[in-house]
């Protein structure tokens, strides 16, 4: 890349993404959405499902997804942050609601990676109160730890290691979502955060 296309961009943020670890390559990111879409048909494709996208993380697994769904539907977003700066979760807010009723709707949430589950937990919660008739789950990535083997996800793309990750919706402060294969951060640099 020539520097004068990278002016503006943090030096921390070009010196992740130069010596991050390949988790997960492309080719096997787009077969596990694949493969996500015909199990996702089997179930929803009769049921005149509403989609909710989680914003921002769950915006490129959704579109992806959404592509190979060749049944109706309707598209909703809910955008509630967790991270900020921080590695690690802080605390949950909504910054918008979705704007769709799903009383009475077969609901899908997508979202990019379930860590702890404190957001999918929410807008599930959230979904039922307001009469949700069923609610499924789909995330592209689960990481493997303790803390969430307790969220039941209907459709799981991919396992990760409990890593910082990056590319396929997830960020590193806010860059790289656009990267098509899935990267973890340095274990100096996680430290550091």
């Amino acid at each position: 890349m020539k520097r004068r296309e990278l002016s503006g961009t943090p030096e921390d943020v070009l010196d992740a993404r130069r010596r991050a670890e390949l988790v997960i390559d492309t080719g096997a990111v787009t077969r596990a959405i694949d493969r996500m879409a015909v199990r996702v048909t089997l179930r929803l494709r009769d049921a005149n499902p509403l989609v909710l996208c989680i914003m921002n993380g769950g915006l490129v697994y959704c579109g992806r997804l959404l592509s190979r769904l060749h049944f109706p539907l309707e598209l909703a977003y809910a955008h509630l942050a967790r991270y900020g700066d921080y590695a690690r979760g802080g605390p949950l807010t909504w910054v918008a609601k979705p704007a769709h009723d799903p009383a009475g709707r077969e609901l899908l949430v997508v979202d990019d990676v379930l860590d702890d589950g404190d957001t999918l937990k929410a807008v599930c919660d959230w979904a039922r109160a307001e009469g949700a008739a069923r609610v499924w789950t789909t995330v592209l990535v689960r990481k493997k730890t303790p803390r969430n083997e307790a969220v039941d996800i209907d459709f799981t793309g991919l396992e990760c290691p409990d890593r910082y990750l990056f590319g396929c919706g997830m960020d590193y402060r806010g860059y790289w979502r656009n990267l098509p294969a899935i990267h973890a951060l340095p274990e100096d640099l996680e430290r550091q955060r």
